[in-house]
């Protein structure tokens, strides 16, 4: 019989224990529950997005592509390293990207956008090449990428420099027109601000090519895009050290230039073969971006 009874009440006791073991479990998995929600979501990484590369739009149809450049991939700031403010950087701005010892001056009289494609190139680097051979390989390549649109009398032209640029590992670049000196000289400074790259000017008429390695401002361009003043620039002359019998002796290369000599060097468009709608009596310069 007790044997029995005790068959009778087993049951009842697995019952009673499955509950209570229900009941602690619950408790646990609430506990659990409360824990994980109590710490909140992961915090999401601040990134700063990649800036796809420009389409380079200058030339004719028919020139050589130039070689695609990777995209650059989006890295992840630091959220405790304060950016810097304009407030910072309101004072007197220097920059010359100008490299010693990469100064070449033009094969020929005539070679003043070769040598400055040359210049420009030995300034950007990684590789110097001073040697005439070098400078009169860009020549015939800036000859085939200048259409007559471009120059009326054939030769070089200053899309063609644009496009001579970017086709031999210069970076992207492209001709702008401005309606005056200040705003070319702005837009000259911006993008050598931006770029850390040398600046191709038209200068004398559009005759001469001047390659711009520097600037003096009041203020820097990066934080006020707007609202700076140019002081000069440091100007590299392929045309040095010979002189002209109109503009006189040209200086040295990465000699500065105030603002003075830059509006009587640097003038608008206005070349004795014809008339070049949309360029004439404006200023023309090419630009890094």
């Amino acid at each position: 019989m007790v044997r029995r009874s005790g068959r009778k009440w087993r049951p009842l006791v697995g019952v009673a224990a499955y509950v209570t073991l229900c009941v602690l479990l619950g408790s646990v998995t609430w506990v659990a529950v409360t824990t994980v929600a109590a710490r909140g979501p992961a915090a999401t990484p601040r990134t700063i997005a990649a800036v796809p590369t420009p389409t380079d739009t200058i030339g004719p149809t028919d020139s050589p592509t130039p070689s695609p450049t990777a995209t650059p991939t989006a890295t992840q700031a630091p959220t405790d390293t304060p950016l810097p403010t304009p407030a910072a950087t309101s004072a007197p701005f220097t920059m010359d990207v100008y490299k010693d010892g990469t100064f070449v001056s033009q094969v020929t009289t005539h070679a003043c956008m070769a040598g400055a494609v040359l210049n420009m190139l030995n300034i950007i680097g990684p590789k110097i090449d001073k040697t005439t051979a070098r400078q009169i390989q860009i020549s015939h390549i800036i000859n085939g990428n200048t259409t007559k649109q471009d120059s009326l009398n054939g030769g070089y032209g200053p899309a063609g420099w644009a496009i001579t640029l970017t086709q031999l590992g210069a970076g992207h670049y492209k001709l702008l027109v401005d309606d005056s000196l200040d705003m070319a000289m702005h837009d000259a400074a911006r993008a050598l601000r931006s770029t850390g790259r040398p600046v191709g000017l038209l200068s004398w008429w559009g005759a001469h090519s001047w390659v711009m390695t520097g600037f003096e401002s009041n203020r820097d361009p990066r934080y006020y895009p707007t609202n700076f003043v140019i002081n000069g620039a440091y100007i590299v002359d392929p045309f040095y050290p010979r002189k002209s019998s109109i503009w006189g002796q040209t200086f040295g290369p990465d000699s500065f230039r105030d603002m003075p000599a830059m509006t009587h060097n640097y003038i608008g468009w206005k070349r004795p073969e014809g008339k070049y709608p949309g360029r004439d009596g404006k200023w023309l310069l090419v630009v890094p971006y």
